[in-house]
């Protein structure tokens, strides 16, 4: 039973999300980084990209504290709960591997071990994608989820240019690019602020695989 679970478990993007993703991805020379907003009924749809201020280089990216807690304001003034927004930590690769580094592994572990579930997703510049959520509920555990687009969700093409430019404007407004021999703290991916923050689920293994399949 868990197996067959397993494989019906999917990172499902809307075209938006994706299409920002895409964006982000090719938008400049370093990685960018961000969080997924879930939607209200499915933890694993993701509605949203939400970035923030961070330094990037082309094999790093360092997020600022500030910024983060601001997000975490926002969001708690949409009533929008950390379930929602803090699970799922999404980078880009600007080459064309999309497998973790060593840095996105140490970071993975480091940052949302608390959670009692989390999923770190990459996206790299051949649109090569990789995806695991991990569980410190129970027994604990992580494995790898495929990424799909829920195209049948397109919203039309006429929305792409007023998307795009508000993608535009995050991206110059957040991502600080820096050069990689210029770089200081190379294990701050994204932040030390985010685990300190962030609030588990206090969810079973069972419990969150019953929510997203009911």
């Amino acid at each position: 039973m868990m197996e067959s679970l397993r494989t019906e478990q999917v990172l499902r993007c809307s075209p938006l999300a994706w299409l920002k993703w895409q964006y982000l991805c090719h938008a400049g020379a370093t990685e960018v980084g961000g969080f997924g907003l879930s939607a209200s009924n499915h933890p694993l749809y993701l509605e949203d990209i939400l970035v923030v201020g961070q330094q990037a280089t082309v094999s790093t990216v360092s997020f600022d504290d500030a910024s983060v807690a601001d997000l975490f304001d926002q969001m708690a003034d949409q009533l929008i709960p950390p379930q929602r927004f803090s699970r799922i930590w999404l980078h880009t690769h600007p080459g064309s591997s999309a497998s973790p580094s060593l840095v996105d592994e140490v970071t993975f572990q480091r940052v949302f071990s608390r959670c009692d579930w989390s999923i770190m997703a990459i996206l790299s510049r051949t649109s090569a994608t990789y995806a695991r959520i991990q569980f410190s509920a129970g027994p604990g555990g992580s494995y790898e989820i495929p990424i799909v687009v829920d195209w049948q969700k397109w919203p039309g093409a006429e929305m792409l240019d007023a998307h795009l430019a508000m993608w535009r404007q995050e991206y110059h407004q957040f991502v600080k690019p820096m050069a990689f021999d210029h770089w200081e703290v190379l294990d701050d991916e994204p932040t030390e602020v985010i685990s300190e923050i962030i609030q588990p689920d206090h969810l079973s293994l069972g419990d969150f695989l019953d929510y997203c399949y009911r």
